[in-house]
């Protein structure tokens, strides 16, 4: 048996760390003497502490490292098959925030000047549409809501109409009452994402087939180039709609792709076009 400091020094977990695994249940010694309260630990253990630094330095929770110090190999790897996951669209997150302060960086280094979209009214027809609508943390997320409609378009044989066009909506009025069910939870995004198609079904599990309404009277700004560019859109739109008092908002903004990497090569090719209901004030 090893004393707590043995076992603190084999195991390269502090005393105080131990203490509190040992009060949350993760490791327990294998002794406590009723009268001093030492504890002591068999050798055995050694094994298990090190599976729990190891998961810990993973960023398992210790919910889940009590989980996972005692489960077999195929339960393991899957948790770290999810782990993996989570850390790669981690590391995906922070790649496009590096970039987005790159960007930042270069627009101050050129003096801050705004950049302005062209803001043109037309009214728009309604589209026969296959859509989901799904609850994100963020609305860096959107790419999930994309992946999983194409994912369930494909395992429903549901084939985008020509030319494909693709629509995202926010739908800031819905947070909070999506599939969480977490009510007033104001840090909810939920979205709407949804493909023009010539199929015509009924809703099937999460997704929803129906004809969009159409806008009588929109705003549209056409972005081209990278999803980089798209950033000033609302600025320019606000600038135009104080330049245009008697037009208000009268809807959520659409987001439509007309051009983007699955028929241009090049970035600079794509096409993107933004969609705001607006009405003639009284």
């Amino acid at each position: 048996m090893l004393q707590i400091g043995e076992f603190s020094r084999l195991s390269r977990i502090s005393v105080r760390m131990l203490r509190h695994y040992d009060q949350v249940g993760l490791l327990k010694p294998a002794e406590q003497d009723a009268q001093t309260g030492y504890r002591r630990y068999a050798v055995s253990q050694l094994a298990e502490a090190n599976r729990i630094t190891v998961l810990r330095d993973l960023g398992f929770p210790i919910r889940e490292i009590g989980r996972l110090a005692h489960a077999d190999d195929g339960e393991l790897a899957r948790a770290l098959d999810d782990r993996a996951r989570e850390l790669e669209e981690g590391i995906g997150r922070e790649q496009r925030r590096l970039a987005d302060l790159r960007r930042f960086r270069q627009e101050v280094e050129a003096g801050g000047a705004a950049v302005s979209c062209e803001v043109t009214l037309v009214s728009v027809p309604p589209y026969q549409v296959v859509a989901l609508r799904m609850e994100l943390a963020d609305y860096d997320e959107e790419r999930r809501a994309w992946e999983r409609l194409g994912a369930l378009m494909g395992e429903r044989g549901i084939t985008p109409s020509e030319p494909y066009t693709e629509y995202c909506e926010f739908c800031n009025e819905g947070a909070g009452s999506g599939s969480s069910g977490r009510a007033g939870d104001d840090t909810a995004v939920v979205v709407e994402v949804a493909v023009a198609t010539d199929a015509h079904g009924e809703d099937d599990g999460p997704l929803c087939f129906y004809r969009s309404a159409a806008l009588p009277l929109a705003a549209s700004i056409k972005v081209y180039g990278p999803y980089e560019n798209i950033a000033p859109v609302y600025a320019s739109f606000a600038r135009w709609l104080e330049d245009h008092p008697a037009l208000r908002m009268a809807g959520p903004t659409c987001e439509v792709a007309h051009r983007g990497p699955w028929n241009a090569d090049d970035p600079q090719d794509y096409l993107t076009e933004f969609l705001v209901p607006v009405r003639k004030t009284a």
